[in-house]
């Protein structure tokens, strides 16, 4: 039996890796660039239908619920359990969950700042990043629910290993 450090050092590799797929995979559905392996990643947001962009939204929702569940399925076939929660693992989670919020208020001031320089300072080019649309608004809310949850994980994992 592992202790629970070790045991929630996995689960929160895990979920890192599912978090950064699901990052990856809502910029290679609603984005356009650099082709790579055939598939286009970059910094132009295309513009699409509304049933695509639910059908990503809606599909990343899946993709991260069905990874936690193999993830925590397999964590405890394998004995893998949290029995007891110590005052550190509650300290840990919790210095997580606001590393988690204050990364989710610098990206969304960053994403307020990249809206009303586009639009100061615009010029009449093609933006950078449009996220004055449907799918630009919805590439960055998720985005940032994202990263939140990846700057959690980070912060589990570093919290665990430093102490």
């Amino acid at each position: 039996m592992l202790d629970n450090w070790e045991t929630m050092e996995k689960q929160a590799l895990g979920e890192l890796v599912i978090w950064s797929a699901a990052l990856f995979l809502v910029w290679m559905r609603l984005t356009d660039g650099v082709e790579f392996l055939g598939q286009s990643f970059g910094l132009t947001v295309v513009e699409q239908a509304p049933s695509r962009v639910i059908a990503t939204l809606i599909g990343i929702g899946i993709l991260a619920a069905v990874g936690q569940l193999v993830l925590r399925s397999y964590l405890s076939s394998k004995g893998e359990t949290v029995d007891f929660r110590d005052e550190r693992d509650r300290l840990i989670e919790h210095r997580a969950d606001r590393s988690g919020y204050w990364s989710g208020v610098v990206v969304a001031n960053l994403i307020i700042g990249h809206v009303l320089m586009n639009q100061a300072f615009g010029n009449g080019k093609t933006a950078l990043l449009e996220l004055t649309t449907a799918t630009g608004i919805t590439l960055a809310l998720l985005s940032l629910l994202i990263v939140q949850e990846l700057a959690r994980q980070i912060t589990i994992l570093w919290l665990y290993r430093r102490t």
